[in-house]
């Protein structure tokens, strides 16, 4: 009977530990720390480098505009709420036809600083780092 009561206080305590580290406390933002002007250049393997340009606004609005390999294919605006640790970004204007399921996207933030912002797309699953134009 011990031996039972051992093992199920072991097996509890690991699970405790492996569910705490598996579910990280969200991370808390400062609205006021997204507000700014922010950069993004990464390496695609078949579309070449991709810049992201944008901008935040304290009156939860957004601007940016894409380039591949140095020549403009998006530009876009809309609004942005933040609820925890998730962004939600509304498209009201696009320059590319957006389908109705892509004129909203969800970011969860992983990080923000004076100088990055890290966050994942809850759609791609993908981790990104933007830089603080200054």
């Amino acid at each position: 009977m011990k031996i039972r009561y051992l093992f199920t206080c072991m097996l509890a305590a690991i699970l405790f530990i492996a569910g705490t580290a598996a579910f990280p406390e969200p991370v808390v933002v400062n609205t006021e720390e997204l507000i700014g002007h922010w950069y993004g250049s990464e390496q695609h393997p078949e579309s070449g480098n991709i810049e992201t340009d944008f901008t935040i606004n304290a009156d939860n609005t957004f601007s940016g505009a894409m380039t591949i390999n140095n020549t403009p294919v998006w530009q876009y605006s809309g609004t942005w709420s933040l609820q925890g640790n998730q962004i939600t970004w509304v498209y009201l204007e696009s320059n590319i036809i957006l389908l109705q399921e892509d004129r909203e996207d969800i970011d969860v933030i992983l990080s923000v600083t004076d100088d990055a912002l890290a966050y994942r797309s809850l759609r791609r699953g993908k981790e990104s780092i933007l830089q603080r134009v200054k």
